[in-house]
């Protein structure tokens, strides 16, 4: 059974921008789920990871809500320090 709420949602996702506007942020969210996952897979919280980036663990929770306000170099050492390597691809639209 769908909640209100799915409802609602299914009904904006019928339009247009607001289609576009959410797979942009799944995009983005995705990302963050990532690298949370990547810490994580290695038993990491975010405080020793902080202290791996010289960072604070606050700051690394705003690098997994919102890793598009991170730079790439930010990127790049998080995904280091969990033995990874970052890799951005370009790829056709569909």
């Amino acid at each position: 059974m769908k909640s209100s709420f799915d409802r609602y949602l299914q009904d904006q996702l019928k339009k247009p921008k607001v289609r576009k506007a959410f797979e942009e942020e799944r995009k983005v969210l995705r990302i963050g789920l990532a690298l949370a996952e990547a810490r994580k897979k290695k038993g990491l919280s975010q405080r020793e990871m902080a202290c791996r980036l010289g960072t604070s663990a606050p700051q690394i929770s705003r690098t997994e809500r919102r890793p598009e306000h991170s730079t790439v170099q930010t990127l790049e050492r998080y995904a280091h320090a969990v033995g990874m390597e970052l890799d951005f691809r370009l790829v056709a639209r569909q």
